[in-house]
C-alpha cells in the first residue's frame, strides 16, 4: 500500500486500467471457457449414449456366448461321452463317443450366433474334438488356455487376440453334474469373431469405428488397427467413466470412457478435438486477438490520457523545483506569463496562480536583494573606514616571525592565537561551523588568557572525537568562555577552574561550560537571561547567542545558564546530533 502511495498520478491511472482491462478479459474468457466445458458435456452426454448402447450389446452378446457353453458343458449326451472316455479308452468306442460330441457341438452351434469362428471340446486323453474353422494354436497359447481354465475352477476366462489368433477366445472347464462330483473331464473353448459381433450387434464398422474395447493393457477390439501409440495413451479414469482431452499421436482427441461391468473391460470412444472445435478454437483465437488489440488501443489511450494530466503537473514540479533551490532567475519567465485560458480546468487554475505568486515572490525579492545590497554596502565601508584587515594579518604575521627570531616562544604564541582569533570573528563566510573548528578557537583564546593570567587559569577542556563533526553557530563558546573568565576568574584571587566537556541527553550533545568562581544571585540570573545586563569584553551577550541557536536549530536549543552564590556558574549550549551520530551514544556511555 504504501509503495502505491509513492507511484505517479499516470502510474497510478495505468495501473487502474490494467486492472479494469484484466478483471473483463478474466470475466469473457471464464464465460468463454464455461461455454466450452458444457459443450463437453454434451459431448461427453452423446459419447457415452453411444458407448452405454454399444457396451451393453456386446456385454449382452458375451452373456449369451457364456450360457450357450454352460447348456455345452451340461449337456447330458456330452456329460456321458466324456465320462465314458474317462472311463473306456479303446479306440472304437473312443471314436463313438468323440463323434457323439462333435455332432452335439454341431447341434448347439448351428442355432448360434454367427461370430462363433469354431469351439473345441478337449477330453481327458488331451484330443481336441471340433466344429467350425480349423486353426493351429501354438503350443504356449494351448498351455496357456488350458492353465487359464483349471485356475477358474469352471468360471468363463477369456485370451485377448495376439499374433497368433486374431480370435477372442473364452475357455472354461468341464467338469461332471453326474453324479454331481464336479470332476473335471474335459476343457471348452470358443473363438469369437469380435469384429463381426461388434459390426453386426453394436452397428460399428472396424475401418471406420472409434470404439476401441481394452482389457488392461491389451487391446480386444479392434486388434492390429490401432496404432501402438494410441493404444499405450489409452489409460482407464478412476471410477465407472469420464471424459478427458488428451494428445494421442500428435493430435488433440476428445476420449470418452465406461467400463463394463460384466468383464471389466473399458470402452473408449475418440473423437477428433480439432474437427470438433475447429469453428470454437477459430473463435477462441479471434477473440484473444481482438482482446489483445483492445489491450493496446485502451493502453494507449489511457496513457495519452494520463499524459495530459500529469505533463502539466510535471512542469510544475520542476518550477518548484527551481524555486525551492531559490534559482528564480533561470525560471523560464515566457511560460510564467502565458495565459491559460486553453486550460481553465483545477490544473490551469494552479498553474495561473502559481505563476502570480512566483511574479509576487520574485518582485519581493528583489527588492529585499537590492536593500540588503546597500546595507552591506554601507557596513563594509565602515569596516574599511576603521582598519585595513590585510595591513593588520600582515603586521601580525610580522610581530609573529620577528619573535620567532628572537626565540620568543610566548611573544610568538600569543601572536598567532590573536590572529586566528581576528581573523576568525571578522570572516563571514561561514556562519555555522564544526564543533572541531570552534574549539580550535576556544583552544586559541585559552592560549592568550594563559599567558595572562598563568597558573590561576585551570582549564579542562573534555569533548570525545565522535562529536568534533556537530554543527556549531560560529563563536558560541568563545564569548561564554570569555564572560567565565572575566565574572568567574578576574574577581577571585587564587586559582579558578573552568570546564569545557560534552554530555549526551534526549537526543542533543549538551556543551557545558563551567567555572568555580564567585556564582551570582538568582535575580541577576535571570536579568541576564532577559538581556538586562550590559556585556563587557568582546560585546557578543547570551542574547545574541541564544537568537543564533535558535535561527539555526529551532526553539528548542536554547541555553540554560545555571548559577548560586559561592558555587560557581554553568552554562549548558545544545546542539543537534547528526542522525549517524546517535549510534554513539553507547560510545560515549563507556
Amino acid at each position: 500500500m504504501i509503495a502505491y502511495r509513492k507511484l505517479s498520478i499516470k502510474m497510478k491511472m495505468f495501473l487502474m486500467i490494467m486492472f479494469m482491462m484484466a478483471f473483463i478479459i478474466t470475466l469473457a474468457f471464464s464465460s468463454l471457457y464455461y461455454t466450452y466445458s458444457v459443450y463437453d458435456k454434451q459431448l461427453f452426454d452423446k459419447s457415452s449414449r453411444l458407448l452405454n448402447l454399444s457396451s451393453s450389446t456386446v456385454d449382452l452378446e458375451l452373456q449369451k456366448l457364456e450360457a450357450l457353453s454352460l447348456n455345452m458343458i451340461s449337456d447330458m449326451q456330452i456329460q456321458r461321452a466324456l465320462k465314458s472316455l474317462l472311463e473306456d479308452d479303446t479306440a472304437y468306442s473312443s471314436f463313438i463317443e468323440r463323434k457323439k460330441i462333435t455332432d452335439r457341438l454341431w447341434e448347439h452351434i448351428s442355432g448360434a450366433a454367427r461370430y462363433v469362428q469354431s469351439v473345441h471340446l478337449i477330453d481327458s486323453q488331451g484330443r481336441v474334438n471340433k466344429y467350425g474353422e480349423t486353426i493351429t494354436v501354438s503350443e504356449e497359447k494351448y498351455d496357456r488356455m488350458i492353465a487359464a481354465a483349471e485356475h477358474a475352477n469352471g468360471a468363463v476366462r477369456w485370451l485377448y487376440p495376439d499374433d497368433d489368433d486374431p480370435m477372442l477366445v473364452m475357455v472354461r472347464q468341464v467338469r461332471a453334474y453326474d453324479p454331481m462330483t464336479l470332476k473335471p473331464v474335459g476343457i471348452l473353448f470358443l473363438r469369437i469373431n469380435i469384429e463381426r459381433l461388434v459390426k453386426e450387434y453394436a452397428g460399428l464398422d472396424s475401418q471406420n469405428s472409434d470404439i476401441v474395447l481394452k482389457a488392461g493393457d491389451d487391446v480386444v477390439y479392434p486388434y492390429r488397427q490401432l496404432q501402438n501409440t494410441v493404444s499405450e495413451g489409452l489409460k482407464p479414469l478412476p471410477g465407472s467413466g469420464g471424459y478427458e482431452i488428451k494428445n494421442l499421436d500428435g493430435r488433440a482427441v476428445f476420449l470418452a470412457q465406461k467400463k463394463s461391468s460384466y468383464t471389466g473391460w473399458v470402452y473408449y470412444n475418440m473423437a477428433s478435438y480439432h474437427e470438433i472445435f475447429e469453428r470454437i478454437i477459430w473463435l477462441k483465437n479471434a477473440l484473444i486477438v481482438v482482446y489483445i488489440i483492445a489491450i493496446v488501443i485502451v493502453l494507449t489511450l489511457g496513457m495519452v490520457f494520463a499524459r495530459s494530466l500529469t505533463r502539466p503537473i510535471r512542469q510544475l514540479i520542476g518550477q518548484m523545483k527551481e524555486v525551492q533551490y531559490g534559482d528564480l532567475d533561470n525560471i523560464d519567465h515566457a511560460n510564467l506569463t502565458v495565459p491559460t485560458h486553453h486550460h481553465m480546468d483545477e490544473i490551469g487554475l494552479l498553474h495561473r496562480t502559481y505563476r502570480l505568486m512566483i511574479t509576487h515572490i520574485n518582485t519581493l525579492i528583489k527588492e529585499n536583494y537590492a536593500s540588503q545590497l546597500v546595507i552591506k554596502e554601507t557596513e563594509f565601508k565602515a569596516l574599511q573606514a576603521q582598519i585595513n584587515p590585510h595591513f593588520l594579518y600582515n603586521a601580525l604575521d610580522s610581530i609573529h616571525w620577528l619573535a620567532k627570531k628572537h626565540k620568543q616562544e610566548q611573544i610568538s604564541s600569543m601572536v598567532l592565537s590573536l590572529g586566528y582569533l581576528l581573523r576568525t570573528s571578522i570572516s563571514f563566510k561561514q556562519n555555522v561551523i564544526t564543533l572541531a573548528e570552534e574549539l580550535e578557537i576556544v583552544n586559541h583564546y585559552v592560549t592568550i588568557q594563559k599567558y595572562r593570567f598563568q597558573h590561576r587559569l585551570d582549564f579542562h577542556l573534555h569533548v570525545p572525537q565522535p562529536y568534533l563533526g556537530c554543527a556549531i553557530p560560529k563563536l558560541t563558546l568563545q564569548p561564554i568562555l570569555e564572560n567565565a573568565i572575566q565574572y568567574g576568574l578576574e574577581p577571585q584571587v587564587g586559582a579558578c577552574q573552568i570546564r569545557v566537556y560534552a554530555a549526551l541527553s534526549e537526543g542533543k550533545l549538551l556543551l557545558v561550560v563551567e567555572d568555580h568562581g564567585p556564582g551570582m544571585e538568582p535575580e541577576f540570573v535571570e536579568k541576564v537571561l532577559r538581556g538586562e545586563v550590559e556585556t563587557r569584553g568582546t560585546g557578543i551577550g547570551l542574547m545574541n547567542i541564544r537568537e543564533r541557536l535558535r535561527l539555526a536549530f529551532g526553539d528548542d536549543h536554547d541555553i540554560r545558564l545555571e548559577s548560586k552564590p559561592g558555587c560557581g556558574t554553568k552554562v549548558t549550549v545544545p546542539l543537534p546530533l547528526p542522525k549517524e551520530e546517535k549510534l554513539w551514544e553507547d560510545y560515549c556511555e563507556q
